[in-house]
């Protein structure tokens, strides 16, 4: 069957801030013109983390089949924005050569960049070199390594938040080795686009929307997100990479060690959402000629 090469084909692209509704416009929008789901959640990724992050029901997962959910353990460092654009390329490729067609809802923006423009390619840093010099950047504050990138790389450093150790450590990593900024890097790549997104963002009023994320908390403790974290610490522990770094995963472990108190965990949850939100909207916000829809 001959179809047409990725870069021609026009992907629609749901996107917008949590809890805004952005999977019940892509069913809608699924069921009505018969397009696959492509996640572009990277918490959604991620199996046995279910209640936390929203995933679709098992019934919306019959309706309409649904791409990059469940694909990776909690254990699993490896897996990272670059390797999902690579994939939802290819699975963009199979999926339109069936004669079938998909559009991608999510809210994880570097992912979403990743499958749309690409990033440029590990630049062949020796695995234990790149090691030693992690090693090395752990020992300091990240204060002190984010003072060091914003005299480096100032551009950069005004998009990355000072406490965002990940992409400040892979700021410092890339100049350490290349003697190159990571956003030089970033803006060469950005003019490549592998396929035509057609983006359309879903916002509210700051009311509205903090509403939807306090229901939307309390919704997940009343499912059994509490239960869920319990089982996750009994089989991975409480010190697990990766429900440190998630919303209502790391404040439930608080809450079961006997920090804080659950009133207390329930408004952490809902504070630390309303932040990621907002940090949502403003990376959406640079992104040029999306077409913005208020619920």
């Amino acid at each position: 069957m001959s179809y047409s090469p990725i870069s021609e084909l026009k992907i629609p692209i749901i996107v917008g801030p949590t809890a805004i509704g952005k999977s019940s416009v892509a069913m809608e929008i699924a069921e009505k013109f018969g397009y696959e789901i492509i996640s572009a959640d990277s918490r959604q990724m991620v199996r046995e983390m279910s209640i936390g992050t929203a995933k679709p029901s098992p019934e919306d997962m019959k309706k309409i089949i649904h791409h990059f959910i469940d694909i990776i353990d909690p254990t699993d460092d490896i897996y990272n924005s670059y390797i999902y654009g690579n994939e939802v390329r290819e699975e963009l490729s199979n999926i339109y050569s069936q004669g079938k067609k998909a559009l991608i809802c999510g809210g994880s923006g570097l992912y979403i960049q990743s499958a749309v423009h690409g990033f440029f390619e590990d630049i062949g840093i020796d695995d234990n070199e790149k090691l030693e010099y992690r090693k090395e950047l752990e020992r300091s504050e990240i204060s002190d390594c984010y003072e060091i990138l914003k005299n480096i790389d100032p551009e950069y450093a005004q998009k990355t938040p000072s406490a965002n150790k990940q992409r400040i450590h892979r700021a410092l990593e890339v100049y350490h080795f290349t003697g190159r900024k990571i956003s030089e890097l970033h803006s060469e790549h950005k003019a490549e686009q592998f396929f035509q997104p057609v983006y359309i963002g879903l916002n509210a009023e700051r009311e509205k929307l903090f509403e939807n994320i306090n229901t939307r908390v309390i919704k997940m403790i009343n499912s059994g997100l509490i239960e869920e974290v319990e089982g996750l610490v009994q089989k991975f522990g409480s010190e697990l990479k990766r429900f440190k770094k998630t919303i209502g995963y790391k404040e439930v472990i608080e809450f079961l060690k006997g920090d804080i108190t659950k009133d207390i965990m329930i408004e952490l949850i809902k504070t630390n959402t309303r932040h990621f939100a907002k940090r949502q909207i403003t990376w959406f916000k640079r992104i040029e000629g999306i077409n913005w829809f208020e619920l």
